[in-house]
């Protein structure tokens, strides 16, 4: 058995985070969406309740086949302030890599396609990305 245990987030937008986790790799069809969250499942198909005696649940689930050899759902539950907080279990962060870094790559995903987003607003569109001094800068341009 692998414990989930959660790791808060600063994401709110769920469109972004759908961005985000298509980036990382999982398209549409692996990314269940609900609007009330939905039961958890381990690795043998059971219900869990390692963060919630009433069942862990979550809005957006990764299910199990999609994130590897036997590995657990994984999830993102809304929280009462209105952001996502990943449910990820101690298995899947030790051998399947869905760890901190993993979680960062994710939000940095996520801030990027805010900013993008953020900026067709504003009626300009991204050109692309350069490197500077060892740092990524995103360039925008009038739409």
């Amino acid at each position: 058995m692998s414990a989930y245990s959660t790791n808060v987030t600063q994401f709110r937008d769920k469109e972004l985070l759908l961005c985000a986790l298509s980036e990382m790799g999982f398209d549409a069809s692996m990314v269940e969406v609900n609007e009330t969250a939905q039961q958890l499942f381990d690795y043998h198909g059971r219900a869990t309740t390692y963060t919630d005696m009433e069942g862990d649940k979550a809005e957006i689930i990764i299910r199990r086949q999609y994130v590897g050899s036997s590995s657990n759902d994984l999830g993102f539950r809304k929280t009462a302030n209105g952001t996502y907080e990943a449910i990820i279990s101690a298995f899947d962060r030790r051998s399947h890599s869905y760890d901190e870094s993993w979680v960062g790559k994710l939000s940095a995903s996520y801030a990027r396609h805010g900013l993008i987003q953020k900026a067709s607003k504003q009626g300009l569109r991204h050109a692309g990305n350069v490197q500077k001094n060892g740092k990524t800068e995103m360039l925008f341009v009038k739409a």
